[in-house]
């Protein structure tokens, strides 16, 4: 996710170092200012709220 903000909505793929794949929502990214640069981002996909480290995320669509 170099170089690019996610916005709540946006269509993400979720990779799994395992090779599995899983299409999800981003919600917000984890952490906060404090903390910043972010690692992590909360995706919502199979009905829950994940964890989830930002180099597995890939922009599916963007929202409005």
């Amino acid at each position: 996710m170099e170089g690019r903000r996610l916005k709540v909505g946006d269509l993400v793929k979720v990779v799994f170092p395992y090779g599995e794949e899983a299409v999800g929502i981003f919600v917000e990214y984890e952490g906060s200012r404090c903390t910043a640069p972010f690692d992590r981002a909360r995706v919502f996909w199979d009905g829950e709220i994940y964890s989830t480290p930002l180099e597995q995320i890939e922009v599916i669509n963007e929202s409005g």
